[in-house]
């Protein structure tokens, strides 16, 4: 879990994804040649702060999100959200230069409010604290959306064979994200039209932290239901415990993937989170291992 909690370090909220592309940059010149297959890495200009680890001749994609939510601040210490922060009761937030600040959520104007007496300049950016720690078979810390998801495919990357791993920007900015931008590349240039969506959702009354990874049927997007129907069954045949999940509200890459004028499917698998986009997450253990094997039996039979 250290490579975890790694990840779940990086001061990294939409617009400032270059710190956790700059950390898988690393991690994969340190450690890919013993890999199965060693990828190319496309990144730099025309990618603003994208990535992408293309293995051998590949088949399929998965894409995951490196940006977390946070603040801005405006002026008169505003907060101004970067994408959805959860409501809470008091958190500590911290800035690139690891700055802290203290802050409570006032229920009556709902939004967060500065409690220290301090001057936050304007323009800069923050986030929760880090406070990484494991519990009772919880892991627990910020970011796990979607840092988890990144761990994930890191700790499958030594095995992993013809697959294009896409790590996009601003996909907690609702539509904004460059995920269609990625489906469109790896279209066009490897006829990618199958995507995986490595992605954190909720725990709730129908989905249960401890149960296994969540395939989900659909949020605010559909996935096409060939495609779907056939992961449902996939997922079965491994063996793995999964959860299906139903959604009205959420949305992720995929669905600007769906909204796309490329024919590539897509489907949401991920890990269910108490607390999402809160100043402590918290995943079960159990569901962190289920995560790993669907995607590695996924990736290496799509």
């Amino acid at each position: 879990m250290e490579l975890l909690k790694e990840l779940c370090q990086i001061h990294a909220p939409s617009g400032e994804e270059f710190r956790v592309r700059d950390f898988i940059i690393d991690y994969v010149n340190r450690n890919s040649e013993q890999w199965v297959q060693k990828p190319q890495m496309y990144y730099g200009n025309g990618y603003q702060d994208c990535l992408m680890l293309v293995f051998g001749e590949p088949r399929c994609g998965v894409m995951a999100h490196m940006d977390s939510v946070g603040f801005t601040a405006g002026y008169g210490n505003e907060l101004i959200p970067i994408g959805s922060p959860a409501a809470g009761e008091t958190a500590i937030i911290r800035n690139e230069l690891n700055h802290t600040a203290e802050v409570y959520y006032d229920n009556l104007d709902k939004k967060w409010v500065l409690k220290d007496d301090l001057q936050l300049n304007p323009g800069s950016t923050w986030t929760w604290m880090p406070d990484f720690s494991i519990q009772d078979q919880m892991v627990q810390s910020p970011f796990l959306d979607n840092r988890l998801s990144i761990f994930i495919l890191l700790e499958l990357a030594h095995q992993l064979k013809d697959t294009v791993v896409a790590l996009s920007t601003y996909e907690e900015m609702s539509n904004a994200g460059k995920a269609g931008f990625l489906a469109k590349t790896m279209y066009e240039q490897w006829q990618i039209d199958k995507m995986l969506i490595a992605d954190i959702t909720w725990v709730t009354d129908y989905v249960k932290a401890g149960r296994g990874a969540v395939i989900s049927l659909r949020d605010v997007g559909i996935p096409r239901k060939v495609f779907r129907d056939k992961i449902v069954d996939m997922a079965k045949a491994s063996g793995v415990p999964y959860q299906l999940e139903i959604e009205k509200a959420g949305g992720s890459d995929g669905t600007i993937i769906g909204a796309s004028d490329y024919p590539v499917d897509w489907i949401f698998i991920g890990a269910p989170e108490i607390n999402p986009h809160g100043a402590i997450e918290k995943v079960h253990q159990d569901d962190i291992e289920s995560m790993l094997h669907i995607y590695k039996y996924l990736c290496n039979r799509l």
